[in-house]
Parts: C-alpha cells; sequence; structure tokens
C-alpha cells in the first residue's frame, strides 16, 4: 500500500483500489449534521444519534443482569445431577463480570433504579450507563452521558441533581 501527500491531498493504495481525499487535522471538530461516506448521517451518541434499531432496543443494567444469571445459575445447579452438565466457562466469566460491576445487589434496588430513572424519559442506553456507572455530580453524568443536556429534552441541572440524588438514596439504604 502506498501514501502520497500533495498539498493537503492524500492519495492511498495502487490501482483500482485507491482512495483520494483530503487531509484534515486531527484536532478538527466533525462538522455538525456529517454524513458518511454512504450518504447516511453519521451516528453520534452524545447527539442521541444511534440508529432506530438501538434506540428501540431494551438495554439492560449490570446489576439485572446479575440477576438474570444468577436466577439461571440456580437452575442449572439444581438439574446438574449430571457431572457432565456444567456451565459453560463464558457463562461463569459473565456472571463474575455484571457481579463485579453492579452498583446495586438487591432486587427491590434494581428495580427502583429502573422506575426512578425511567421518570426522566431517558433513552434506555442512557438509562443503562447511568444506572451502571452512578455519577455522583451533574458534571459526571453529563459527561458520561452528553445526550441528556441536548436541546429539546428537559433534562436541566437541578432535574438531573435530583435524579442522581434519588438514586444515591436507593443505595445507601440497600
Amino acid at each position: 500500500m502506498q501514501q502520497h501527500e500533495r498539498e493537503g491531498q492524500v492519495t492511498i493504495g495502487r490501482g483500482k483500489n485507491v482512495f483520494k481525499g483530503t487531509k484534515k487535522p486531527l484536532t478538527e471538530k466533525p462538522e455538525k449534521n456529517s454524513l458518511s461516506m454512504s450518504g447516511e448521517e453519521e451516528e453520534n451518541a452524545a447527539e442521541l444519534k444511534i440508529g432506530d434499531d438501538f434506540l428501540k432496543a431494551k438495554c439492560l443494567m449490570n446489576c439485572e443482569v446479575a440477576l438474570i444469571l444468577e436466577h439461571k445459575y440456580e437452575q442449572l445447579q439444581q438439574m446438574s445431577d449430571d457431572p457432565m452438565n456444567q456451565v459453560s466457562q463464558v457463562f461463569e466469566k459473565s456472571l463474575q463480570y455484571v457481579k463485579r460491576f453492579s452498583r446495586y445487589k438487591n432486587p427491590d434496588a434494581v428495580r427502583q433504579v429502573r422506575e426512578i430513572l425511567s421518570r426522566y424519559q431517558l433513552a434506555e442506553f442512557e438509562l443503562c450507563v447511568l444506572g451502571n456507572l452512578c455519577p455522583e455530580t451533574v458534571e459526571e453524568a453529563i459527561a458520561m452521558v452528553p445526550s441528556i443536556k441536548t436541546k429539546g429534552r428537559a433534562h436541566d441541572d437541578e432535574a438531573i441533581e435530583k435524579m442522581l440524588n434519588d438514586l444515591s438514596l436507593i443505595k445507601k439504604f440497600e
């Protein structure tokens, strides 16, 4: 593969597989409403542009996945009279991971977290990121999920602060 540069122009490749383009500095921010090579609008989670499939998908927090996997693990243990019927290593590692990174252990607390975050009309992935990472300040929450402050949404700093306080109360009394 060859790369040639001429006054801001870049050519990469040989023969039929040549890409010609303009070299832009890395510090330059992407243009608003930038389009991909195929002409589609690029995804940007900070602006809640994540694609219809992902927006409609049901996301789970680590604590919810832990409850599901623990239940399945118990079922498998009850059925494991046969020593050949063992839990896979992937299953065990997945269970260990979600248990380790779950902020909430109590099933009632897990339910309350989802209920509280659902009141704020968050997208599923926003809800799960906040539920998994449990930011302590408004600034942390916005840094983790910038889309909660996008125009047209009713999440001012006070609303975000109340949401975070509600989450910390659940953790405190769990």
